[in-house]
């Protein structure tokens, strides 16, 4: 955003950045502006296209659906006017923001993604989604169903060489085991998992995405179990629990760098 606009709903009326047409991007921002109920001016210029005319004060706002960091936002430097706006009910309390976080996860974007955007010890609140690698259900021993499989194996058995500072720092964050309600894992994918169930299946060695599935699972019920106790709620819907599991998962993270940070 440019530093003049101050919240979403200082964008009514304005120019604002939708990325490319029926760019998954495109979606998620009708998403959050059709909840929000802030009519806006649209445009679709892709992202390096879309700074320039931000920079100069010919749009008021662009969105950005991507891994952090993103190579476009990361170029910006503090003189350029511009600046990342909190998605977040704190700072809208005057909209109601259960349906976009019934769809998305609640994220955050740190210093360390875009340190001239970001002042050092803060962090600025948005929504997240995942991305899921998906698998057509051809025939079991078919062609292309070996393909697959063969690809499965290639690429899992690979997965800890993509730690490394060459690749996209979300590479670091992949976990092959993890659960997806609603989804079946691919017959292969499962058995190269069982098969390897004492290996890391993250990217990321180090990472606490790389415990086994069931251990995580197991710390994750007992973090449920807490929560139920202290919210008095038994039961949650799907969305409600992945939400969840992302603030448990993040609670891990910083326990993790707290005790690394205390040797």
């Amino acid at each position: 955003m440019r530093n003049e606009i101050k919240s979403y709903d200082d964008l009514k009326g304005k120019r604002v950045n939708f990325n490319l047409k029926d760019s998954q991007t495109e979606v998620t921002a009708d998403t959050v502006f059709n909840v929000l109920n802030i009519p806006v001016q649209r445009s679709y210029y892709d992202n390096d296209e879309a700074l320039k005319r931000l920079m100069s004060g010919e749009i008021s706002a662009m969105i950005i659906l991507t891994g952090a960091p993103q190579a476009t936002l990361a170029k910006v430097k503090k003189e350029d006017g511009v600046h990342l706006l909190a998605l977040d009910q704190e700072s809208l309390q005057s909209h109601d923001l259960r349906e976009l976080f019934a769809n998305y996860l609640p994220a955050e974007i740190t210093h360390e993604n875009y340190p001239n955007l970001i002042a050092e010890g803060t962090t600025v609140p948005t929504i997240a989604n995942r991305a899921l690698l998906v698998a057509y259900t051809w025939p079991e021993n078919s062609p292309r169903y070996k393909k697959v499989a063969k690809f499965v194996d290639a690429f899992f058995s690979k997965i800890d060489q993509f730690n490394n500072r060459s690749r996209h720092p979300k590479w670091r964050e992949v976990n092959l085991s993890a659960e997806m309600p609603g989804w079946v894992r691919f017959k292969p994918a499962a058995e190269w998992l069982a098969a390897h169930r004492n290996q890391g299946v993250s990217a990321n060695p180090d990472s606490t995405l790389g415990q086994s599935s069931s251990e995580l699972r197991l710390a994750f019920e007992k973090f449920m179990q807490n929560y139920a106790s202290s919210s008095g709620r038994k039961t949650l819907s799907t969305k409600e629990r992945e939400m969840l599991f992302a603030r448990f998962m993040k609670i891990l993270a910083e326990s993790k760098a707290e005790q690394a940070a205390a040797r």
